[in-house]
């Protein structure tokens, strides 16, 4: 197989962010991936704030994008992802296709450190400080689920998790998200 599937469910959600760095990446469609949670932890010097993670949660579930990448961009996605120092952590799951009902074995990553205890337990407006996304980041997620065809609930909900506050304007020009409320 010369390509593969991936289900991003952060900034990888947007088209622009993603071919930033893998131009090979084609959207196949959303999808939903079951018995998992999105949670926020540690912080990104790139984003100012607190990155995306899924986290194993039995009954809950994440909407992401499924894309299909050409195997000479697993490097390019892999480094974008900070495997090589530790941060991201790569894993296969299985992905619901929300346009045919097939479930699809998809790379995801998960932060190399991740929550721990009940924090990742709390509602979205009940995340402490050191744990929320940046605004940009937020709008980025947010404007790509959008463009992805996530569920418009989920999209509400995306709207609804507490940000830092933080904007990294040179993001917010190179992603075109200025017009993206949240």
């Amino acid at each position: 197989m010369s390509s593969f599937y991936y289900f991003g469910f952060g900034s990888n959600l947007l088209t622009k962010r993603i071919h930033i760095q893998n131009p090979s990446a084609v959207r196949v469609g959303p999808g939903k991936l079951e018995d998992y949670q999105l949670d926020f932890y540690t912080s990104s010097r790139t984003w100012h704030g607190a990155p995306a993670t899924i986290v194993p949660k039995p009954g809950s579930s994440v909407y992401g994008a499924i894309w299909q990448i050409d195997n000479k961009d697993m490097k390019s996605l892999d480094d974008q992802e900070g495997v090589s120092l530790g941060v991201y952590v790569p894993i296969t799951v299985p992905v619901l296709a929300m346009n045919d009902g097939k479930r699809i074995e998809c790379r995801a990553y998960h932060l190399a450190k991740q929550p721990i205890g009940d924090v990742k337990c709390m509602k979205p407006e009940e995340i402490p400080y050191n744990r929320q996304p940046s605004k940009t980041y937020l709008k980025t997620m947010v404007k790509g689920a959008i463009e992805s065809c996530l569920p418009a609930d989920y999209v509400q909900w995306l709207r609804s998790i507490k940000h830092n506050g933080k904007i990294v304007e040179l993001l917010e020009n190179k992603l075109d998200l200025h017009d993206t409320c949240l």
